[in-house]
């Protein structure tokens, strides 16, 4: 029997993904003109190289909005890792398992054992919080 564990695939996505990526969002959306070098990195969690490195080999002078994504896209931390997995597999309304395995890189048989305890097929933004719920970490 599957019980809800205090360290859970969902006490990460809320404690660590979802303020994260609220940040990010804020942000972006909030940013006139644009974006300072610094606080891209801090804010993807990059060295700063790194963000020189991505944004010469992609030919951007400045940070604008669109140049924030590609630069999330080619990031190497967790949360670029996270956003270029989505992306991957298009950002569907309705992930597969397999989808959600390597988006949040949980192992697919515990992952396949949950969903079939639960009767999840498919899983969507109303059922991704039940089953990550389900997955102790």
């Amino acid at each position: 029997m599957f019980l809800k564990s205090t360290n859970s695939y969902l006490d990460t996505y809320l404690g660590k993904i979802m303020p994260k990526l609220q940040e990010i969002d804020v942000y972006v959306k909030s940013e006139e003109g644009y974006f300072d070098t610094e606080h891209v990195a801090d804010m993807l969690e990059l060295n700063e190289s790194e963000v020189l490195e991505i944004m010469s080999a992609n030919n951007i002078r400045r940070i604008g909005k669109r140049d924030f994504f590609k630069i999330m896209q080619e990031g190497s931390s967790w949360i670029c890792g996270l956003y270029r997995r989505e992306l991957e597999c298009g950002s569907p309304l309705i992930y597969t398992r397999k989808n959600i395995a390597y988006i949040y890189r949980i192992d697919i048989d515990r992952l396949n054992s949950v969903c079939d305890f639960l009767g999840i097929s498919e899983v969507t933004s109303y059922t991704l919080p039940h089953l990550l719920a389900q997955i102790a970490v």
